[in-house]
């Protein structure tokens, strides 16, 4: 397993490293433009291994902020069918624009993206999370809600002093899964300082990239989390979906 590892990391940088070639882009568009080789996915990837993980698991640690961050970002360029993603901190600095504009991208080749966050951190306004979420093939759940979106710094004061036990119960759980048959998960939140992409400090947080037998316990808690009575469907928190949420150029600034 170790040398199925070390070849699938090799093909992994390989490919987010390889130039786009001027053919496929002009000077003008060059920054809003992917390179994707449609003959590459994550299931052809692993298919030649698939006996192997089948009762095995490889591990890969994902050391520095950087190789983390474009791990993620590939996965995402290549997933075919779904994208699980469940993180305690989510902000809307350089990272988190970052992954969310992967994700609408996936999105938009019909990928089916979740989305699980825990209401504490969540750095964005609701409205923004409803924009996110209002994409037909993207999914947010907010575990429980109530102390932080939607709420103004006075209502999240009051419920915490008159309801400390139900909202301390935080979900701190980090993790992102790509089309069932890989999991990256460990000590790292979405935001700048997880990546070291802070220019004030950075958190010294690693990842592990699991592949084979052991995503599927990683799957199933994501379930047992998505499914539970304190995780709730981000629409639900408001009563009508704001006008942004049904612009259809609504995700142009992103992807700039």
């Amino acid at each position: 397993m170790r040398s199925i590892t070390i070849l699938f990391a090799l093909l992994v940088l390989y490919a987010c490293n390889e130039a786009t070639s001027p053919s496929n882009t002009s000077s003008m568009t060059n920054c809003n433009e992917q390179y994707r080789d449609n003959s590459l996915s994550v299931e052809k990837l692993l298919l030649p291994y698939a006996d192997s993980l089948k009762n095995s698991t490889g591990v890969y640690v994902l050391e520095d902020g950087g190789t983390a961050m474009i791990n993620r970002a590939w996965f995402s360029e290549y997933a075919e069918k779904t994208i699980d993603i469940q993180y305690f901190i989510f902000s809307t600095d350089n990272i988190g624009l970052i992954a969310c504009d992967y994700l609408v991208r996936a999105a938009d080749r019909g990928v089916k993206v979740r989305i699980l966050l825990d209401d504490l951190m969540v750095d964005a306004d609701l409205e923004e999370v409803l924009m996110l979420d209002s994409h037909e093939n993207i999914s947010i759940k907010i575990y429980n809600p109530g102390v932080n979106l939607g709420k103004n710094l006075f209502g999240k004061i009051k419920e915490f002093a008159s309801n400390f036990k139900s909202a301390n119960q935080r979900m701190h759980n980090k993790t992102f899964t790509v089309d069932d048959k890989l999991v990256i998960t460990g000590g790292r939140n979405i935001a700048n300082e997880y990546f070291d992409y802070d220019h004030e400090f950075n958190f010294r947080d690693r990842d592990v990239l699991l592949l084979g037998k052991t995503t599927n316990a990683v799957t199933n808690s994501f379930e047992n989390y998505w499914n539970h009575e304190l995780s709730v469907d981000a629409l639900e928190l408001v009563e009508e979906q704001p006008e942004s949420a049904q612009n259809e150029n609504r995700f142009d600034g992103l992807h700039e």
